[in-house]
């Protein structure tokens, strides 16, 4: 009696190590997953981080600067000065002035007053702070879409195995049918090696096929930030009917597209630009208030223990006069730059609602096209299920069985095709619209 609480513990550990490894992914815990675990998401926190600490550069420039400076001279052989002929002496006089060793401690206060440059500098921190959150934004908008793309691979092939699994089962009835009937002598040998040749195909088909599932299942836990080695059997099936266009959209503005925003925001910025470029032509005005101490001799012990201390308070203006036109050049190259951005939003904003409009139509034909395939699958299945019995019974050749058969594939992989196109198609019409996030939120 005393061991059973050691099994039940036992039994708890292997149940739950049980199910880690039977682990089953859904598109909504992928994409969290990403969203949580990518390396990248690291980056782009560290690109918000570095942009406040460029706030805060900024604004530094505008606050006091205090900074302290210590000379020490030795004065190895000083300059001579000569006193001409005639002022003080009929003859020139020449003298030494100053001492061998002089030390001087000084420390300034600078305070900027006005200077425009860093005032624009000071106001360009917002939209550099708003364009590292839009970089962030965009990335995971990247990851849901990777993340998603390689969800849809492996339901692809899930759906591939479930037909192939569906023949792999109707061609082991009809080879055990052709069996009983090759003893009896009633069909030829070939007929049945016919079979057992598409069987084996089959076979080989669905072994493939559980390799490309592992493949795109590594690619799936590769896109959403999760080690290869971690355990992950399948991912659930979704309800394709559910991923229709459904009734006319009107949600789409294309102003809040990230791709857009970013570019407005670099065009913001290079607005800023011009604006400090234009007022490096202005005068700056700052003050600075300094004190120091000195003390010299010419020995060296002794010219330490004498100070004398000093202090001045001044007000600086800088005039901006000549610079050899690089201010002027700097300036209108600003300007273009900046005319070049509005441009390139213009062009973007075009292509943008371009892409919107032709992935929009693209989804509803391709749902259409799936809603066809689908229905002509079901026919194709009922007609090679009818014509199997009628096979069975003796009434259909097995040339017209084989022919259901081939209608049969091929309505299956039209189906696919179909599915593929809904998939990939619903995919970029919501990247398109800029409702990743949204479109994520209803699974």
């Amino acid at each position: 009696m005393k061991t059973i609480p050691y099994y039940l513990a036992l039994l708890g550990c292997w149940l739950s190590l049980s199910a880690k490894a039977q682990q089953r992914l859904t598109l909504k815990s992928s994409v969290d997953y990403a969203l949580k675990n990518h390396v990248s998401n690291t980056i782009y926190e560290n690109e918000i981080a570095l942009a406040k600490q460029k706030s805060v550069e900024a604004l530094a420039g505008y606050l006091p600067q205090v900074n302290g400076t210590i000379t020490f001279d030795d004065n190895l052989k000083r300059q001579i000065t000569v006193i001409p002929a005639g002022a003080f002496s009929p003859t020139e006089i020449r003298l030494q002035f100053g001492n061998q060793y002089n030390t001087m401690g000084t420390a300034q206060l600078d305070q900027v007053i006005y200077d425009k440059s860093m005032l624009v500098g000071i106001k360009a921190t917002e939209p550099n702070n708003q364009l590292s959150a839009f970089k962030k934004e965009q990335n995971q908008e990247q990851l849901i879409y990777n993340t998603v793309s390689a969800y849809f691979q492996v339901l692809v092939i899930k759906e591939q195995e479930k037909l192939t699994l569906e023949n792999e089962k109707k061609y082991k009835d009809l080879l055990e049918i052709l069996a009983l009937r090759l003893e009896k002598g009633v069909i030829k040998k070939t007929e049945y090696d016919r079979t057992k040749a598409s069987l084996n195909n089959i076979v080989a088909q669905k072994s493939i096929l559980q390799v490309n599932k592992q493949i795109a299942l590594n690619r799936l836990k590769n896109a959403i930030g999760m080690p290869v080695t971690e355990d992950v059997v399948d991912v659930e099936s979704l309800n394709y009917e559910g991923m229709a266009l459904g009734e006319k959209d009107n949600g789409f503005e294309i102003g809040n597209l990230l791709d857009l925003k970013i570019q407005n925001a670099n065009a913001s910025l290079l607005s800023f630009d011009v604006k400090r470029k234009e007022a490096a032509f202005l005068p700056t005005v700052s003050m600075y208030a300094r004190y120091g101490g000195q003390s010299f001799g010419n020995e060296f012990g002794p010219s330490f223990g004498k100070w004398f201390d000093f202090s001045t308070v001044g007000l600086k203006v800088n005039i901006p006069m000549f610079s050899g036109y690089r201010k002027s050049s700097q300036l209108k190259q600003a300007e273009i730059s900046l005319l070049n951005a509005k441009a390139n939003y213009k062009l973007m904003s075009d292509n943008l609602s371009m892409v919107y409009h032709n992935s929009s139509a693209q989804l509803q034909k391709s749902q259409s096209d799936l809603s066809i395939n689908r229905e002509n699958l079901t026919f194709a299945k009922t007609v090679l299920e009818s014509t199997t019995v009628e096979y069975e019974k003796g009434v259909a050749t097995l040339s017209d069985l084989l022919n259901s058969d081939y209608s049969f594939k091929e309505a299956q992989s039209n189906y696919m095709t179909s599915l593929i196109n809904v998939l990939s198609s619903r995919l970029e019409y919501e990247k398109s619209k800029g409702s990743l996030k949204s479109y994520i939120n209803q699974f």
